[in-house]
């Protein structure tokens, strides 16, 4: 039965649909010889008739009733996989991975997917989590649809698209020694408790705020590394150490713990973010488009409540 294809399926099914192969040949768009002869190539195929012929009507036998009853069910499958592929071409159904490098805070995303589910309503966000530390691997591997990343690799499978750019602030508890001071330099780090999120050894990616402490030979008195940022923020509001986070992360926390943000050296404080694509279709285009307006939204938020001076960079000589 290998050169049996979805033709004959379709032939038997439009024969007793249509009762006679004028018929069935007009409903198929094929001259009646045409289909004359894909019934015989089936039958000798399967080596059994399909049909006997009452005059110019065509009946089942039992083995053409069998197989039809196998070419209504694959003809209906066909049909739904025909329109669910439109569907998910179009943007109108399926799902679509997502991550963000480094970060365990997704307060943003509800919001995002709101507004997406009024452009994409048949599209299903999943965040996956073990893509944290290395979502550039995870995309390459197609177990991602987007990453949003700060680090870029040279791959020409991956696209980059600049999303949005965020500040680092230096956070700490309001009743820190340090919680009057108007802005932060990388000596205000020296001997102080850092809690910074976890980086995957693997990932060769050394935070900004470790490479500003060097550069100003400042050395904390501890560097907690904690997968979780919940847990960090729950750490410095308890006054227990310092923490480095940006704003869009620390954003909902400032209304409900007591802590304060204080600015970074603009140098380095500024970094622009990148949604990481491999492949492009109706879906990840309306989400990015989502993505943009949402931080475009909150940024300004922020930068209208919280300004930024310009903070001197200070290097150790």
């Amino acid at each position: 039965m290998k050169n049996i294809g979805i033709q004959h399926f379709r032939l038997v099914h439009a024969i007793v649909k249509e009762g006679t192969l004028t018929k069935a040949a007009e409903m198929l768009y094929l001259t009646q010889s045409a289909l004359s002869h894909q019934l015989k190539e089936l039958e000798k195929e399967l080596n059994i008739p399909v049909f006997y012929r009452k005059g110019r009507k065509l009946e089942l036998t039992d083995e053409g009733t069998r197989f039809l009853d196998s070419a209504d069910k694959i003809l209906t499958e066909l049909s739904l996989l025909e329109s669910d592929l439109l569907h998910i071409r179009d943007g109108e159904s399926g799902s679509l991975k997502i991550i963000t490098q480094c970060y365990t805070a997704y307060h943003w995303l509800p919001r995002i997917i709101k507004y997406y589910k009024s452009v994409s309503p048949g599209i299903d966000i999943h965040v996956v989590s073990a893509a944290t530390q290395q979502p550039l691997d995870f995309l390459l591997r197609g177990e991602l649809d987007v990453a949003i990343v700060r680090n870029k690799i040279d791959n020409p499978s991956i696209h980059y698209e600049p999303i949005f750019e965020d500040r680092l602030y230096a956070v700490l508890s309001n009743n820190h020694p340090l919680a009057k001071k108007q802005s932060f330099s990388g000596s205000d780090f020296h001997d102080q408790d850092l809690f910074l999120h976890f980086i995957d050894p693997s990932s060769n990616s050394v935070p900004v705020i470790e490479n500003l402490m060097k550069a100003c030979q400042a050395k904390p008195r501890h560097l907690h590394r904690i997968h979780y940022t919940d847990a960090i923020i729950e750490m410095v509001n308890a006054n227990m150490g310092i923490t480095v986070l940006a704003d869009w992360i620390i954003q909902p926390y400032l209304e409900t713990r007591d802590i304060v943000i204080k600015p970074l050296p603009a140098e380095v404080a500024k970094r622009t973010w990148y949604a990481a694509t491999c492949k492009h279709n109706v879906p990840i285009k309306n989400f990015l488009d989502c993505l943009k307006y949402h931080f475009s939204e909150m940024t300004m938020k922020i930068s209208a409540e919280h300004p930024v001076e310009r903070v001197p960079l200070q290097v150790a000589v």
